[in-house]
């Protein structure tokens, strides 16, 4: 075997295992009806997750970053974090709707690959490290729904809910902000030593404290709604100086700062 050539089999190896997680999580979606099997589509996202977070890392630990890795990658983000957090959508709260749910988790579906496609645009064009993502991540929005389901199927003991204008709501929410021009932090230019590292360790302590006192997923719920309302705010605040001082467009300010990142990096 040419060893060249097999540095690129772990990374695609696990971009190919989160692509085989969320495959298996939208059969459990589509035949499951227990609480247990709805908790196992909903925990083989999260594997997906990690393994996602792994493949790059590794691609760039054994230099094997390859076109083909980004492009395999992409598609598996969209199985993992795009299609399969639909159908548990569909499943888990949207399915009473019939056709007009399975027609708001495509929305949450397509808005996924959307922004997957528009990540994809961005990278592509700017090098170096990206300060903030353009819209929330999909596999932050996947995480989102995965929390919600994980923490009322503990709470409540339930595989279903019947709060489905709630769920339609959630996912048309969380669709709209895949494709927003938010900005969210991507925290690779934070160090962690100063207060950003003080603020990490009493968002750590508080949710604990929210995991101990009620359900770890619930704290989960919790840490999402902080990390979108923080990206919101943050927004309202940047476009709110815009008005009063110069033109703006959140394009032209991610831009700018990509620049000023690729700047400091020399």
């Amino acid at each position: 075997m040419d060893l060249h050539k097999a540095k690129y089999l772990l990374p695609n190896a696990l971009t190919l295992s989160s692509a085989f997680a969320g495959f298996n999580s939208i059969y459990l979606s589509l035949t499951g009806s227990t609480t247990h099997e709805y908790s196992i589509a909903a925990w083989l996202i999260v594997i997906a997750m990690a393994c996602d977070a792994l493949d790059g890392r590794v691609a760039r630990m054994t230099r094997a970053e390859s076109e083909l890795g980004v492009q395999l990658d992409s598609l598996a983000d969209a199985l993992s974090f795009g299609i399969a957090p639909a159908f548990l959508l569909y499943a888990w709260g949207l399915s009473p709707l019939g056709m007009l749910g399975m027609i708001i988790a495509f929305v949450y579906a397509a808005s996924a690959i959307l922004r997957l496609a528009r990540y994809n645009v961005m990278a592509h064009e700017h090098d170096g490290v990206m300060r903030y993502f353009l819209g929330l991540p999909a596999p932050l929005a996947a995480c989102a729904v995965v929390s919600v389901v994980m923490a009322h199927l503990a709470v409540t003991e339930r595989a279903t809910t019947h709060a489905y204008v709630s769920v339609a709501g959630l996912s048309v929410v969380l669709g709209g902000l895949m494709i927003s021009n938010i900005k969210y932090r991507t925290f690779k230019d934070v160090n962690f030593r100063g207060r950003a590292g003080l603020g990490l360790v009493v968002l750590a302590g508080v949710s604990v404290a929210l995991g101990r006192a009620f359900k770890p997923s619930v704290a989960f719920v919790a840490l999402m709604v902080v990390y979108i309302l923080v990206g919101l705010v943050g927004t309202v605040v940047h476009w709110s100086r815009a008005i009063i001082g110069d033109d703006f467009t959140p394009y032209d300010d991610f831009e700018d700062e990509l620049v000023a990142q690729e700047e400091e990096n020399g």
